[in-house]
């Protein structure tokens, strides 16, 4: 488009002929320099347009989307829109006008915006060129209507919002959901600019995660409602009261929403995940309490390594004695037996612990770690399908929501990740009440006192610090002989040293453990932001 061009618009004769072409000859729409003015020409027809009140000030480029949908283009439009001088909604029912701009200013734009979905090429064409007769033909299909009329719909909703929101957050979400737009033009009610306004911020508030039969849910109830009540006399209060009565049954139906944690009036199981250490012990007896707002969990999970230190153990029991919920413990088998046996809980060839390497050519190294996976997240996760009755490597029905507390404090919020099961949302509630680790230890203290907090971990773990190890060797001789019988054992057992190159390590100093010196304890308490995920050791 060059500055200052005039807008035209076609000949009813002229209209007519491309008609022809676009039956008798539709392979030319899909060449982007199809000339129309010369094929036109060629059909006795030179007077094919006059011209109207409108030009474009400026050059506007349309173009395609380098990937994913193509109606991401449309987020052009605003730019399309603001050209346009002279255009109003009257002149933008013209189909002749736009039959115009689409084969003499959009047509390779078109070709790039519309994928040919009906097997019938002139059918396709005449959609997305022509307008016809179809009242709505030009707001939704023809490729310069709609692009002017999406982002009229999203200036007019943005300047009748009252602040709430930009015409650019108006038309990111036509772009994203171009279903909501196609609803905003087929029903008369919502053209109106105060109910278009209120119903794009539903939209880009209260209905999140609204899927496309939801949003088709919420306009149904809408009409039946605009021929009852007299829609367009209302405030803006009345409206948005009534759009969000729509919204709150629509979202809360699980076959309407997409997004599962947008979904209203489903409390999800609450679950937490019970590691028996300081941190999530805190937070059971906290929940148990009451205190902080923190109401109790459905259930508790403990994932039981097999490998836990009697004083774990014994304190897991007190703690069930402590707590009016269930507590649930889970395995997948025993680490220590299979560290002995080289394999993993799935009988694959590897140790999976984060052991210290010295490598033949005398470089270090650690073994990637898998125990948390395969003994942690694994098992937990299992049982919550089995129990919720979720089949295996299957998504989960939409009102099927897990609430997984995890007991991580303000000190390691670093190690706080992403979960991976879409069903699963982790909350970190210690964190939302900003308790530190020191800070729960001395609440346990204050609230049962003279009681023993152990932390949890496995007798072996290598992130073991240099203090929980000599701790370990004067506390607990019994467990830490056996951390030294496997560290031997990663070097010596024939079925261990087939499972990993080089020799391996429980501590960190690759020496054995049986001869390190803890007399001066080393400080490497910041290796506990990197110990098992969250799932061990709170």
């Amino acid at each position: 488009m060059s500055d200052a061009n005039p807008v035209m618009r076609l000949s009813q004769d002229a209209y007519d002929q491309l008609l022809l072409v676009a039956r008798d000859n539709p392979e030319v729409y899909m060449q982007a320099e199809t000339d129309f003015g010369q094929i036109l020409a060629s059909r006795g027809i030179s007077d094919y347009a006059e011209e109207t009140q409108i030009f474009f000030d400026r050059r506007v480029e349309l173009s395609p989307v380098s990937s994913g949908p193509r109606h991401r283009a449309d987020t052009q439009a605003i730019d399309f829109y603001r050209a346009l001088i002279g255009m109003t909604p009257q002149a933008a029912t013209d189909p002749l006008l736009w039959t115009w701009m689409t084969h003499f200013k959009l047509h390779p734009y078109s070709i790039e915006r519309w994928p040919i979905y009906s097997t019938n090429l002139t059918n396709h064409v005449r959609t997305h060129w022509f307008v016809g007769n179809e009242a709505d033909a030009m707001r939704q299909n023809n490729t310069a209507g709609r692009t002017w009329w999406i982002a009229h719909t999203a200036v007019k909703a943005a300047e009748s919002s009252g602040g709430a929101f930009s015409e650019g957050d108006a038309i990111e979400h036509f772009a994203t959901y171009p279903r909501h737009y196609h609803n905003m033009m087929d029903s008369n009610f919502s053209r109106h600019p105060l109910i278009c306004a209120e119903l794009v911020r539903a939209l880009l508030t209260d209905a999140k995660g609204v899927s496309g039969i939801g949003s088709d849910q919420i306009w149904k109830r809408l009409n039946l409602a605009a021929g009852t009540l007299l829609l367009d006399a209302m405030s803006r209060e009345q409206i948005r009261e009534l759009i969000k009565k729509h919204v709150e049954e629509v979202m809360s139906n699980p076959d309407y929403v997409t997004d599962r944690t947008k979904l209203r009036n489903r409390r999800p199981t609450r679950v937490l995940s019970l590691g028996a250490g300081v941190q999530s012990s805190c937070l059971a007896l906290m929940a148990e309490r009451g205190e902080y707002g923190l109401s109790k969990p459905d259930f508790a999970v403990f994932a039981d390594t097999g490998w836990e230190p009697p004083a774990v153990y014994e304190h897991l029991d007190w703690l069930k004695s402590q707590l009016s919920y269930e507590v649930v413990t889970v395995s997948n088998g025993n680490i220590r037996d299979n560290i002995l046996e080289g394999k993993m809980a799935d009988g694959s060839k590897f140790l999976g612990i984060p052991a210290f390497l010295v490598n033949s050519d005398g470089s270090r190294g650690i073994l990637h770690r898998q125990c948390t996976t395969h003994y942690k997240t694994n098992p937990i996760n299992n049982y919550l399908r089995k129990r919720l009755e979720i089949l295996p490597k299957r998504r989960a029905p939409i009102d099927t929501q897990v609430e997984m507390w995890l007991g991580i404090s303000s000190d390691e919020a670093t190690r706080q990740k992403p979960g991976k099961e879409e069903w699963v949302t982790k909350r970190y509630p210690l964190i939302e009440l900003g308790f530190s680790r020191a800070q729960l230890q001395k609440w346990f203290n204050d609230h049962y006192p003279n009681r023993y907090l152990p932390t949890s971990s496995c007798i072996g773990c290598p992130y073991h610090t240099d203090s929980v190890w000599k701790q370990l060797k004067e506390t607990d001789t019994k467990s830490f002989q056996d951390a030294v019988f496997i560290d031997q054992a990663l070097r010596n057992v024939p079925a261990t040293k087939g499972a990993v190159k080089g020799k391996a390590y429980l501590h960190r100093s690759r020496v054995p453990l049986v001869e390190v010196d803890f007399g001066q304890v080393k400080n490497y308490d910041s290796l506990m932001l990197e110990e098992c995920e969250g799932l061990c050791g709170i």
